[in-house]
Order: C-alpha cells, then structure tokens, then sequence
C-alpha cells in the first residue's frame, strides 16, 4: 500500500510539473533554419510551414497560438492554414519563444552521447509523421490525411516533455528499457505511475491540439485488436500505432523502447491495408524522411556554438520581453475593467483545466484581489490517502506547490469546517499545515475557508490577513467566490475520474498485451492462475450469500411456484460454487505431499473413479508395462487427478461418450522417470485445438457444455509434481498424451 501511495505521489508530482510547461525545446538546427526564413526578403509561407511541421515542439507552438489568437480554420487544424493566417510578427514570436535544446560548444555534439539523443528522437516522430501519412493516404479521406500526419509527428511529445522536466531520470529510465530489451512506457509506469502516452495527452489538451492528435498520443501503444472500433478517432490511433512499430522496425531515429514492435500484420489487417502496400510504405519511407530532415539539418553535424548561443540569446530576450508586454496589458486591462476575483478566477480555467489549476488560479486570485499574505488552496484527498496536494501564492505572486502530509489520526478537511461554513482560524483545525508552510507568514493570522459544493467539502482555502480586525473575515463575497471555485473543482474531479478511469482501461489493455505475449514465451500460468484466484475470491463470498439465502427462503416458502423457482436458484449456485471451485483448485492447487506410490496402484484408481463418473461398469482399457514401471515419488491425489482428467477427455473422444484406451508405461532413456502413454481412437483436434488444448479455459464443444480446465489442470499439478505432459493428434485418428513422472 505504501509504495502505491509513494508510486501515485511521484504521478501527481510529475503530472504537475509536466503542466506547467508551454512548449518543448526544439533543435538549434531546426531553429536557426526557420529564423534564417524569416529575415529573407522572399519569405514564402508554404514552404515555411512544410518545414515547421517538420519538427514537432514548433507544430505543437504554432497549432497553440492559432487556438490563442482565435484562427478559424475551414476543417480540421492544419499548420500550413495556421501560418497562412497569423502575422509574420505572431509567428516570429511563436519561433522565438521555442526554447533550444543543448545549444553545443564548437566542434562537440553533447546530445550524440546521450542514451536517446535528440536529434535521433526527432527523426523517430517525422518518420512516423511520414509514414502515418503513406498509411492514411491508403484509409482516410483526403481532408482527414494531414491530421493523421500530424498524430504521427506529435504522438511522442510526452517523452519530449519528460526529457525537458528531469532529464537525468528519464536517461535512467531510456538506459533501463534497453538493458531490459522493454518498452519505455512500462519502465515510467514502473518508476512514475504513469507513462508518457499519458502526459502526451493531457499535454495535447492543455494546449488545444486536435482531439483526434490527442487520442492517438494516448493510444498508440495499445495492441490494435483491444481498440473498439466505435471509439473516437480509433482509426488515428491505428494509423500511428502502426506508423510507430514501422518506424521502429525500420530503425530509422530512436524512440527509447527496445521491446519487440509486434502486432503489425494486426493493425495492417484491422485498417484493410495488404502486405504489398505495407511493403510499398515502407520503401519509400528512408527516401521520404531524408528529404525533410536534410532541409532542417537533423543529420548533419552541429553549427559553431557562437551562432546558436547568439540565437539562443535572442529567443530568450524577446520571449522575456513579450511576456512582460503581455502580461503588462493584461494587468492594465484588469484595472482599467475593475474586474471582479470571480471573473478573474472564471477567466483563466478552460474545459482542460485539472482541479490543481483551478486551485492555483484561485489562489492567484484570491491573493491578488483581497490583498492578502500567503494564500493557497488544497484539494481534499481521496480515502487512505496519507497527503494533500497544496498550491500557493504569497505576496509578491509567485507560485509554489507542495505536497503536504496530513497529521495522524487527523481528518484532511477539519470537522470544524464542515458544520460551519465561515472563516475559521487554520491553527484551531490545521495546525499540520502551518508546520510545513515555512516561516513566512504568521501562523497566528493564518485563517481557512471551506470550498463546498452542496454537503461536500471538494477543498480547503487558505490564507494570511493582515490583522485579525480584517474585514475579509466576515465577508459574504468571500464566501460566494468560495463555492463558485468549488463548483468548477468539483467538475474538474469528475472529469479527472473519468478520464483516469479510461487510462487504467488503457493501461490494462496493454498489460494484458503484454501478459499475454510473456505466457506464449514462457509457457508460463502463473499470472493466470492468479486471476483465477481472484476471481474465485471475489466470487465466494456473494455466492455464498445468494445460496444461503436461497436455501432459507425454500425450507420457509409454501407456494409450489416460488419453490420451483428457489430450487433452481439453488441449483445454479451450486454449478456457479463447483465452477469457483475448479477455479480455486487450478489458481491454488494444494502444496504436494510427495511419497513413493505404485503407478499400478494410481491407474487403478483413476480407472475406478473414471468409469464411475461416467456411469460404466468398467473401462475399456489395455494396459502394458504397468508392472515393470514399478514406483513414482509423487503426490498421490494430484497424480490421480491429472490420471482422471485425460482417461475422461479419452472418452469424451468418441461419439458415444466412451470407448476402447490404450496405456503403455515405460522407464524414461536416462531412467529418472516413468513414461505414461494413453492413446485413444476418438475424434482427435486439428492443429489449431491442439495449440490451444492445455490453456485454461479453452474448449472446442459449444459454448456452456464444458469449462475447459481439465488439461491445463492437469498440467499444473503435473508441474507441481516435476511432471510433464506431451499431446499428438490427428483429427478423426486420435489422441496419445504423454505423461512424464518422476521415479523412485
């Protein structure tokens, strides 16, 4: 329990940091390239956004900035559109403002000596640019063509982002998956609670990417099957998961996972695409990127650092002064407009907006127009949870966030607060958080405030007067402006639960993808066996409950229908308690009690129970070699189970149910074991039974006839016991199976 909770702090921690960014850097080649264009005399906007779209921290920059100035675009969003309608000036500033990744010193390539350089990430996201747009040109409507380009180039701004926020883990985490030969999702799900698909997404919203860029960020990891086709933008997500595993096959760029990209004839088949076309794709594919990312110089060697520290240095000094012209207006324009804290409030949220931004803007709100000290706000936790996410503004408006731990054996939300919805001081119900806010305020006019929607306290405010005679203390605005923030948080919690909701649904698939390719390379049950387990578990206890009161209810009823009724339903808990109970002895076989038995002596026994189950005198059985086989040091009962199991499938073979068996035992060619062969005449399996013969659940009589657990049983108990189990057979010829035991 506690590494999860440390595992979902490090989540939050990262997801908020990865927030707060408003762009990614892009390479010096690639800036300097688009400055150059811009102080040409013949600037030519075409071929300006050919190349920005070439490169995706600029995509992502420019695509925002058309949002921000209110572009009308006449379909779905496009960059060339983007630079066609926005001032040269907009889009010099949008350029400027791009941070530069690791301008180098001359004569040295720093970022060449990086786990995942760069410039070899760049190439990965325009190769798969290119290809989604080969692929989409083979599925999409021509208007829908330059989106899935742009799914592609941007489907890994969530590793870009990462790689900007804490470099030093995520070169740690690049350098895990590929001693692990693994995807570098499942290494940050590992070490952060989430992946980069994750991030890529709620980054793609919070900057108003088109949905269907955001939905193939997100899912472009997921194994194409496990995709509903009535999902949104489904077919986006398909085309870049499959540009994504091309790519990477290919080996053109580095993308940081080292897993094998399977599951591309999959995709291919589920998007109608041939082998032929895939072939064709991929052809021209190295030809295509070349040709883009020589014009940005992503292959060639790094420019002189004097030249990229001067461009550098510029971005920065403008990007620096906008901001302050920017914000200088908006403050002016607050003034002038006396606008109210509720407005200001409603003015910065949007339909993206988690409830830690709609806490941090009404902190910065509060603070700036009631004039207080230190001001923040913290989000109620959930049940078990042992911390609170804090964010804060003091006096001079600079923003801090901070995860707090709640006092033990203390509610998060004081009792105080929620049977009185005024101004209380923080001391009398919160002391635990004066403590761990520092010393820059005064503990002793430190005040709190509910943030309530309807019975539910959603957060808690908190704040610094000046004066305990401060009128703020008792006014009503103060509180009105409290429950219009908690109405907007609590929307910000429920879309947040849904929205985690569908990541762990998404999570889930891929780990079920993954499960499922580690069983087949493995032979392994056990991941199985435990949801089996579960399963068993979770069912027990309701089962239990339905069945007593079933029974209860019958032995007090009198009237001959409902008796009837509750007679089946007892029936039907009993065939739902026996399948619990196959689950259960699959999931957790009993350990083996290991002893010398005589094989005659097991066969014997299954031979009884067998014809007894099957309701015949005797079984028509021959044996050989029984005698001679002497000994096997096994557990009795789980031999004679595994010995049940197959003499049954063996009669099951035949068309009437029964039917003649041959069992032959010999002594192993190294002599440690006993050889068991039992062959039957029956209707035998084709190959594709055969494959899938020993896993659980799996049966090829009708749906509800059989539960399909007798062989892989079987061949769990024969693992416990050192055994093995071997099939041949031949449709319409039959079945030998083939035991292996070990000797006295």
């Amino acid at each position: 329990m506690g590494q999860a909770r440390n595992q979902q702090l490090v989540a939050r921690q990262v997801e908020r940091i990865v927030r707060q960014l408003t762009s990614l850097s892009t390479l010096p080649a690639v800036a300097a390239h688009l400055l150059g264009q811009m102080s040409e005399a013949t600037f030519d906007p075409a071929q300006f956004a050919e190349h920005i779209q070439s490169d995706a921290a600029l995509t992502a920059r420019v695509l925002t900035l058309a949002h921000r100035e209110g572009v009308a675009f006449s379909g779905e969003p496009t960059v060339a559109e983007a630079v066609a309608k926005l001032d040269l000036s907009q889009l010099r500033e949008a350029i400027i403002s791009v941070k530069v990744f690791q301008v180098p010193e001359a004569g040295e390539d720093s970022d060449a000596r990086r786990a995942l350089p760069r410039r070899q990430m760049a190439l990965h996201s325009l190769a798969v640019a290119c290809c989604a747009g080969q692929l989409a040109e083979l599925t999409l409507e021509p208007a829908q063509r330059q989106t899935a380009y742009l799914a592609g180039l941007l489907h890994d701004i969530g590793k870009y982002a990462l790689d900007e926020v804490m470099p030093k883990s995520f070169e740690r985490m690049v350098t895990e998956a590929h001693v692990e030969q693994a995807s570098l999702a499942t290494i940050e799900q590992k070490h952060l609670g989430l992946d980069h698909t994750v991030l890529g997404k709620r980054l793609a919203q919070k900057w108003f990417l088109p949905e269907s860029v955001a939905t193939a960020i997100w899912l472009h990891h997921c194994d194409g099957p496990t995709l509903s086709a009535d999902l949104p933008y489904v077919q986006f997500a398909q085309i870049v998961a499959l540009a994504d595993r091309l790519v990477r096959r290919a080996e053109i760029g580095a993308a940081g996972s080292c897993d094998k990209p399977d599951g591309i004839d999959e995709i291919a088949k589920l998007l109608s695409i041939s082998s032929v076309q895939l072939d064709e794709v991929i052809e021209a594919l190295p030809e295509q990127v070349r040709e883009k990312s020589t014009v940005l110089g992503l292959d060639g060697t790094s420019v002189a650092a004097g030249y990229y520290t001067m461009i550098q240095k510029t971005a920065a000094d403008l990007a620096q002064d906008n901001c302050k012209l920017s914000a200088s207006s908006g403050d002016s324009a607050q003034i002038a407009a006396q606008v109210a804290l509720i407005e200001d409030f409603l003015s910065e949220l949007d339909e993206n907006s988690a409830a830690i931004d709609i806490a941090e803007a009404f902190s910065v709100g509060w603070q700036k127009h009631t004039h207080c000290g230190l001001t923040g706000v913290y989000i109620a936790p959930n049940p078990g949870e042992s911390y609170v996410e804090f964010v804060s503004a003091d006096r001079k408006g600079r923003v801090d966030f901070k995860s707090l731990l709640m006092a033990e054996n203390m509610p998060a939300v004081p009792t105080v607060l929620r049977t009185n919805e005024s101004i209380l001081p923080a001391a009398d119900g919160a002391r635990w958080i004066c403590e761990q806010l520092g010393s820059d305020f005064n503990p002793e006019l430190l005040y709190m405030a509910p943030l309530r929607m309807g019975d539910e306290i959603v957060a808690v405010l908190v704040f610094e007067v000046f004066s305990k005679d401060d009128a703020l203390l008792s006014s009503e605005r103060a509180m009105l402006s409290c429950r219009v923030a908690a109405s907007a948080v609590m929307m910000a919690l429920a879309g947040q639960k849904q929205q985690e909701l569908a990541e762990r649904f998404v999570n889930l698939m891929s780990t079920l993808r993954q499960t499922r390719t580690e069983l087949a390379r493995q032979h392994s049950l056990a991941g199985l066996a435990e949801m089996a387990a579960g399963a068993a578990h979770e069912l027990n206890n309701p089962l239990a409950v339905i069945s007593g009161r079933a029974q209860m209810l019958l032995d007090e009823e009198e009237d001959k229908d409902k008796k009837k009724t509750l007679r089946q339903i007892c029936r039907r808990t009993n065939e739902i308690a026996h399948i619990v109970e196959d689950l259960m002895s699959f999931a957790r076989p009993a350990e083996p009690e290991k002893r010398a038995v005589s094989l005659g002596e097991l066969l014997d026994k299954a031979m009884a129970k067998t014809a007894k189950a099957r309701k015949l005198d005797s079984l028509e059985a021959a044996t050989d070699g029984v005698d001679q086989a002497g000994s096997v040091y096994v557990d009795a009962h789980h031999i004679t189970q595994v010995l049940i199991a197959i003499l049954t499938n063996a009669q099951q073979a035949y068309d009437g149910n029964s039917g003649p068996v041959w069992i032959e035992c010999s002594t192993s060619e190294d002599g440690d074991a006993v050889v068991v062969t039992i062959r039957d005449e029956g209707c035998g399996m084709n190959a594709e039974t055969l494959e899938k013969a020993t896993q659980p659940f799996f049966s090829h009589r009708a749906a509800g006839r059989r539960r399909g657990m007798g062989l892989a049983h079987a061949q769990r108990l024969l693992m416990l016991n050192g055994g093995t189990l071997k099939l041949n057979s031949i449709a319409d010829k039959g079945t030998t199976v083939s035991l292996t035991l070990p000797k006295v």
